[in-house]
């Protein structure tokens, strides 16, 4: 019996274990890649390499999605066209090496093409994920909702193995040990079924063959381009982008400066940066649990929008957690328990922060791709998710570039905090949109159906 196929009188809707194994390890071993490098990266770039903090490195940092950007929607095409499980086996291969080449070249330059390869390979990788969960799992809400918990398995464990590796062996132990993701994720992805080129009915059907692979099917297509940009049409999907953007301008700005900040500025070593982003991934596992009685009981896309704004508050009040008057609060209310370091005192507030703001993540994620898969048809699955990719792509570079030049001018703390001022006029005007747009609501009513 093929994954996709349910016996008499079970559930058409069920998939099984193995293809939820497989989707889940995809997604996992991907983004743990990006977790892991979070970590060591701009260690790697700003004290082993020297390059010093202001445009420079936001340049090196933010770069990653940049390659991304351009390719997004046309890795989400060839999934449609070619198979999601044939573009995975290349991502595969190329999260495998890239890892090695950090240590291995370390010019500015190199690390720059570095971090592209590398960006282009966590997200297709993920973008891989979120369309198999349209295009294997029905595009249901329980299924993404577990995606987006069994990943943090990934970003709890790698974030502090790396960075101890990184204290105790040094550079390129820690690099190599990302390398073993790709190795995950290769299994992950031989695990998967065949899965059809069109869909039977209203499910698609599996062990149909896929249209032969070509140097033209290879190339970027700009009527691929434009029928992507052409689903912006839709005001659900307008806004769910616009929603998706402002959440990558906080996560990058998290992977990148607020890393140097705790680094440098809060003295807090790899490995205890490591399990700060664990302890963030296993609030961000309960966020997307919780997603699904929240949008029960509140509109789906006040739910995204409140959790995105908080986010965003959360990560622009950065330099204000490491204050004085906050690290004397801490080091007076446990004081009479344990006696504290004020690195140890910042460090708790800093997890506390971090924790509220992943389970804010958490709880839009799952939101995100089922609202998103709900609204296109099945042949546009991989397109929608491409979509959304090229635009996240678009803030994930423009925050810590952004911030990085507010650096050079302003300094890094104010640097943060009028990022956090920008970024909360984007959120009242897209508050703005949602009320001026009432009928983006009916999508939740349609998704509930197949909760």
């Amino acid at each position: 019996m093929t994954d996709t196929k349910t016996a008499p009188g079970s559930n058409p809707d069920d998939v099984s274990l193995k293809t939820e194994l497989a989707v889940y390890g995809i997604g996992t071993f991907s983004t743990t890649t990006h977790f892991m490098l979070l970590v060591i990266v701009p260690i790697w770039a700003r004290v082993n390499m020297g390059i010093p903090e202001g445009f420079t490195l936001g340049l090196v940092l933010g770069c990653r999605p940049l390659l991304s950007l351009f390719l997004s929607i046309h890795a989400g095409t060839m999934m449609d066209k070619l198979g999601t499980k044939r573009v995975l086996f290349f991502i595969g291969l190329m999260i495998l090496t890239t890892p090695f080449m950090y240590p291995l070249l370390p010019f500015i330059s190199a690390l720059i093409v570095i971090q592209l390869l590398s960006g282009v390979c966590d997200s297709i990788g993920w973008m891989g994920a979120q369309t198999l969960i349209g295009q294997v799992m029905h595009g249901r809400t329980k299924y993404a909702a577990r995606l987006g918990a069994v990943i943090r398995s990934g970003h709890v464990v790698g974030p502090p193995a790396v960075g101890a590796v990184w204290d105790f062996a040094g550079p390129l132990a820690a690099f190599s040990l990302v390398g073993l993701s790709g190795v995950g994720f290769m299994i992950s992805v031989m695990m998967l079924p065949a899965i059809s080129a069109r869909p039977s009915g209203a499910v698609e059907a599996s062990e149909t063959p896929r249209a032969p692979i070509s140097l033209k099917s290879l190339l970027p297509n700009p009527a691929d381009y434009i029928a992507s940009f052409k689903l912006l049409a839709s005001p659900t999907i307008a806004i769910v982008i616009l929603l998706g953007m402002m959440v990558h301008i906080g996560n990058n700005i998290q992977s990148t400066f607020y890393i140097v900040w705790l680094e440098k500025y809060v003295g807090v070593p790899a490995t205890l940066i490591g399990f700060l982003i664990s302890f963030s991934s296993i609030a961000a596992a309960g966020g997307s649990l919780a997603a699904t009685p929240l949008r029960r009981r509140f509109p789906a896309f006040w739910v995204l929008w409140a959790t995105v704004f908080a986010a965003l508050v959360l990560i622009s009040i950065t330099p204000l957690l490491g204050k004085a008057v906050v690290v004397a609060g801490i080091t007076g209310t446990l004081g009479t328990v344990i006696e504290l370091s004020p690195v140890i005192a910042a460090y708790i507030v800093f997890c506390f922060v971090a924790g509220l703001r992943s389970v804010s993540n958490g709880i839009h994620q799952p939101l995100v791709i089922t609202l998103m898969l709900r609204t296109v048809g099945p042949n546009e699955k991989g397109k929608a998710i491409g979509l959304r990719g090229t635009m996240n792509r678009v803030t994930s570079m423009i925050g810590p570039f952004l911030l990085g030049a507010l650096a050079s001018i302003v300094g890094l703390e104010y640097g943060f905090y009028i990022i956090g001022i920008m970024s909360s006029a984007v959120m009242l005007w897209i508050g703005w949109l949602m009320l001026r747009h009432p009928e983006i609501h009916d999508i939740q009513d349609r998704v509930k159906e197949k909760q």
